[in-house]
Order: C-alpha cells, then structure tokens, then sequence
C-alpha cells in the first residue's frame, strides 16, 4: 500500500470512530411497547359489535344449531358406550354359558356314577379298594367341572327354596321346622351361579292331628262359644 493511500485509510477510521452511535432500546421501552400491545388487545376484546336484524338471527340460528349438535354428539357417545358395555356382556355370558348344555347332559350320568359309589361296600374288603377308586375318580371328575363353574346346591337341612328346590314328597318330622330339606333324592347343580337344574327333595311337615283328636277340639271350641254368647 502506497503511503498516501494508507493515511487516507487512517483518516476514515478515525473519522468513524468519533461518530455517534445510535443508543439500543432499553428495557424499559421494551416493555412500555408490550404492554400498549396489550392494552390494545383489551380494548379490541371489550369492543362492541354491531348486528343487524338479519345477522343476530343467523347467529341465534348457528348457536341452536350447534347445541343440537352437541346433544346429538352426547347421545350418541352414550349409545355407542351402552353398546360397547352390552356386548361385552354377552361375550363374557357366552363364554362362560358355552359348556352349558353339553354338562347338563352330563348331570344323569355323574347321578349313576354317584349311586354305583354309594351302592358300593367300602367296609367289605372285596370292594374297598373299588369303592376307593370310584371315589378317586368322582374327586376329580367334580374337580374338572368346578373348574367350569359347576357347584352342586347344598340342599340337606336347607329351608326350602323353591328357585333352588323341587318338592317331590313330604316326611313326617316334630324335630324339625316345617318346610326343611329332609332327603334329596337327585342332586341339583348351578352353572356360575345360574341354576341348569333345581335339586328334587323331601321336606318335612307336622304330624296331622288323628280325626278323634279333630273331633274333640271342635266340640270344645263349640263349648267356648256358647259360654261367650250366653255371658
């Protein structure tokens, strides 16, 4: 570089330098701006719009409308759960109901089996050891049907239940109040907690009174009466 140019060059910088440089804003005017943006936002917010006739009509028409809307979105979410809720029912209904007729008829041949185990001797040496084994096996039949949901009614010394039960004769017992479960003479089964067949049963009644006993207590009850009226 020459030596005229260089000290042109100086001359430039130094004048540059002595320029005033323009100030930054501070913060303080930067929130003064944020706030006026605010401001004016409110006073746009609170501003009043004018409608005609026609245009607040249309509005009240959009506002009916979309609260139809609402509802109708309402209702049909309700529907669509109801729906939701009921078929999930029935598949848990079907799954555990699917076995039910295949162990209903099941049912007469586990009564035969439990009659051959009852008809069987386990005190005679000759059949314990068979009478073991049907009770072996009739363990683990009840087991696998259990499993299924299968519960045998528990019905022997029961009040009678006439969802449970099925009255087929009557035993004479003091002992015991009217209407209990004295003998059940076929086993009754519920499929989780839905009853596939009621037990069949014998309940008790009282003795009745012998036809001289009846006789007695009407000419007593006669008696009482004619001594009530004559008084």
């Amino acid at each position: 570089m020459k030596p005229k140019e260089k000290n042109e060059f100086n001359k430039d910088e130094k004048k540059k330098s002595r320029e005033p440089i323009p100030p930054e804003n501070s913060g303080h005017e930067i929130c003064d701006e944020a706030e006026e943006n605010k401001t004016d936002g409110k006073e746009a917010s609170n501003e009043k719009v004018e409608l005609n006739r026609e245009e607040y009509d249309q509005l009240l028409t959009t506002v009916s409308e979309a609260s139809q809307l609402k509802d109708r979105f309402l209702r049909s979410a309700a529907d669509f759960e109801n729906a939701k809720k009921r078929l999930l029912k029935e598949k848990e209904d079907f799954i555990k109901y699917a076995l039910e007729s295949f162990i209903y008829e099941l049912l007469p041949v586990l009564d035969n089996f439990e009659r051959a185990v009852n008809h069987t001797d386990e005190n005679d040496p000759k059949t314990k050891a068979l009478y073991e084994g049907f009770r072996l096996i009739e363990k683990q039949f009840m087991m696998v049907l259990a499993v299924r949901g299968l519960k045998r009614i528990d019905a022997l010394k029961k009040p009678f239940d006439p969802n449970l039960h099925e009255a087929v004769g009557h035993v004479i017992s003091e002992a015991d109040p009217e209407g209990t479960v004295m003998e059940e003479m076929v086993a009754g089964y519920e499929l989780n907690g839905r009853l596939i067949r009621p037990a069949k049963v014998k309940i008790s009644k009282k003795a009745e009174a012998s036809s001289g006993q009846t006789r007695e207590n009407d000419r007593i009850h006669l008696e009482e009466e004619k001594k009530e009226e004559l008084t």
